[in-house]
């Protein structure tokens, strides 16, 4: 079975309001080489198609991109200033209000560009306020020096009725060139903090992860995910041979993700007055709430962290305790501890 959704009991109540999620979407890899031999920029910034980046703002229970529904424009800083025309910016003034900037780093190693927003809901007329960054890295390169780096060219969000797939893509740059002969390429998929190499045995339809390109089913992100692609140079000729770079991208699913909620009607307080409390596990999907024949054939894994946020292994088997509820005794609780739940179907 795969794990479709996971919680943890960090809630108390799951509110009436709308969730607004704001992504930025960027037309190039977020790291900029400079190669000092010929003191060139690899993406140029200077000519089209220059460095363009897009907001996205999602709602729940609404699948396509909402950015038209923005009060007024956003509120762009590059490494914390509105002045956006030090570093060759400019903003635009209607949706989609993308942000151009014609400079490259020649001045600063690293952009961090933030983006406020304010949403306004069509139905209440309510307004709430989301804010988000993306940070542009140069790395400078010379000669033998070679460094990995990845981009998504379809772009890093799932949409309903977009795409299906997408795709990650990694090269090796050597200076300002990209170096694709006698290398080779492994991708890895973060899972529970560690990163596991991507295989036939585990791939859930990822295909290409022994190339410099990957192509990513939807099922395979849920809501969150993070790639890395690990190359190695195999030229026995090279001043870098068996040496490995690698980089991380993730990507996002905002296609109707399923929503996990734990509700707990005695509270989530133990005293002398209450010895234990049961945790139920709710699920959401497209701002329904999904009836209780849907856990039908579903495996619900409980896992327990103390206030450290270290697993309790021994706690259930082998860590793990199954089922929609569980209840929780103060035996269990050791000032605090925190517990998530991986819906599996």
């Amino acid at each position: 079975m795969a794990v479709i959704s996971r919680g943890q009991i960090t809630i108390v109540d799951l509110s009436d309001g709308k969730s607004i999620n704001l992504y930025l979407g960027s037309n190039v890899a977020t790291t900029q080489i400079f190669n000092k031999e010929n003191s060139s920029y690899v993406p140029n910034w200077t000519v089209s198609p220059f460095l363009v980046i897009t907001p996205e703002v999602y709602v729940t229970g609404v699948a396509t991109n909402q950015v038209a529904r923005l009060k007024g424009v956003p509120v762009w800083k590059i490494n914390g200033s509105t002045t956006l025309s030090t570093y060759g910016a400019t903003a635009g003034t209607a949706s989609p209000y993308a942000l151009t900037i014609k400079n490259n780093m020649t001045s600063v190693n690293q952009l961090q560009v933030e983006c406020e927003v304010i949403y306004v809901d069509p139905d209440t007329s309510a307004e709430t306020k989301a804010k988000t960054s993306i940070t542009y890295t140069k790395t400078t390169n010379a000669g033998q020096l070679i460094c990995a780096i990845a981009y998504a060219p379809l772009g890093t969000v799932f949409k309903n009725g977009v795409s299906t797939t997408l795709k990650a893509h990694c090269d090796m740059w050597r200076g300002s060139t990209i170096d694709n002969t006698n290398v080779t390429y492994k991708w890895f998929k973060l899972g529970s903090g560690t990163w596991t190499e991507i295989t036939s045995a585990n791939a859930g339809g990822i295909t290409g992860y022994t190339t410099n390109e990957i192509t990513i089913p939807e099922a395979a992100v849920l809501n969150f995910e993070s790639f890395k692609c690990e190359i190695k140079d195999t030229d026995a000729a090279s001043g870098t041979y068996n040496t490995s770079v690698s980089d991380i991208i993730s990507f996002a699913d905002m296609s109707d993700p399923y929503q996990v909620e734990i509700t707990t009607p005695q509270g989530t307080t133990l005293t002398s007055g209450l010895i234990s409390t049961t945790l139920t596990t709710q699920c959401w999907q497209n701002g329904v709430l999904l009836p209780d024949s849907f856990f039908t054939g579903a495996t619900c894994k409980w896992r327990k962290f103390n206030k450290l946020g270290v697993q309790d292994t021994a706690w259930g088997t082998a860590g793990i305790k199954t089922g929609r509820s569980i209840t929780v005794t103060r035996d269990e609780v050791s000032v605090a501890a925190t517990f998530t739940v991986e819906i599996e179907k």
